[in-house]
């Protein structure tokens, strides 16, 4: 306790103490007034022990100058959060499916979240059947797990990131401890409150306490769940061909290549053939629908086609008949004389 707390409590007390001794004229209020007084100082020297109780945690973690509080040294435990991420490719993707979901049940994991993308075509190495998965596994068999994943896919990508926060933890854990003290003296001074103005600072200041108390907690309770299980990132995708993780000489890489667009070639055909039986009563429809356009196109041409021919040898009939007869000039301008004729012969 400081000096100059102590002394403003002896005179508070003191004060007090000749108002009642005195005696004489004086009245309730007064007397009231030195106790409220009494209680108030008692209340202010409480908050700032308080202060000082919420500090000394702080001031010890660094009393032997590593920077570590006694609780670290004590506890021999690191609070540790591992992430593993994890890509994968299988050939069986609804049995890889089933051998992760049977592992994680027996580990005693589960899964957070699950993402699973269904489809039939193959491009190359990929395809369109994938998994994405959100999987909490206990801290201690995350290897196992991990291990087992390795061993039944081909990994093409994994990364473990560990983040250390047992310092954050301990002076989280201190910050609690200390807020439970705190909350401990202020039901004692509640009990031992007389005015109402007492009991309201105090239960304010008891309210503020718990909140925080309560944030600190479920912060804690959020590292203890981070801690003891491990989180795994896993994408599985279902391929025809597994993806080649080491460098290949130059020979190998081209009998594989040759041998890989042969394949695709025969995939291509196959592929073709199922495309275009799958797809022949739309195709043998599209050639109807043609066929019958086509043919009424040709129908409609024809008969414009004999209408036109109708319609000009009407035309011609028609100016035929439509032109005046002439007489025979070459016949008339030469009659015959056949009196002449037949008196010259005579």
């Amino acid at each position: 306790m400081k000096k100059g707390d102590c002394l403003y409590r002896i005179l508070a007390a003191t004060f007090g103490a000749a108002l009642v001794l005195s005696g004489c004229g004086a009245s309730g209020s007064t007397a009231d007034f030195a106790k409220s007084s009494a209680d108030t100082a008692s209340y202010g020297v409480y908050e700032e022990a308080a202060m000082a109780g919420e500090a000394a945690p702080e001031e010890a973690d660094y009393e032997n100058g590593s920077g570590q509080s006694e609780t670290t040294v004590k506890d021999d435990s690191r609070k540790l959060i591992t992430t593993v991420n994890m890509s994968a490719e299988t050939e069986d993707l609804t049995a890889t499916m089933t051998n992760i979901e049977k592992k994680v049940s027996e580990l005693s994991g589960y899964i957070e979240s699950s993402n699973i993308y269904n489809g039939t075509s193959y491009s190359g190495y990929s395809s369109s059947r994938s998994a994405d998965l959100t999987i909490r596994i206990p801290a201690e068999h995350l290897d196992e797990f991990v291990e087992s994943v390795e061993g039944n896919n081909n990994i093409t990508n994994k990364s473990v990131n560990v983040e250390d926060i047992t310092l954050s933890y301990v002076d989280t854990q201190s910050r609690k401890n200390a807020l439970r003290t705190e909350e401990k003296r202020l039901l004692e001074i509640l009990e031992s409150a007389e005015t109402v103005e007492d009991l309201v600072a105090i239960e304010d200041k008891l309210a503020d306490v718990r909140y925080e108390l309560e944030s600190i907690e479920s912060k804690l309770r959020s590292y203890d769940n981070q801690v003891n299980y491990s989180t795994v990132y896993l994408n599985v995708s279902e391929v025809a061909r597994f993806t080649p993780v080491e460098k290949e000489n130059a020979f190998v890489r081209m009998g594989k290549g040759f041998m890989e667009n042969l394949s695709d070639v025969g995939s291509g055909i196959v592929e073709f053939f199922v495309w275009l039986v799958s797809h022949l009563p739309q195709i043998l429809l599209f050639v109807i629908v043609v066929a019958t356009i086509v043919f009424i196109i040709k129908a409609i041409d024809s008969s414009a086609k004999k209408k036109r021919i109708k319609k000009m040898a009407m035309m011609q009939q028609n100016s035929f008949a439509a032109q005046p007869l002439q007489p025979n000039v070459q016949n008339q301008a030469m009659p015959v004389n056949t009196e002449k004729g037949q008196n010259g012969n005579k």
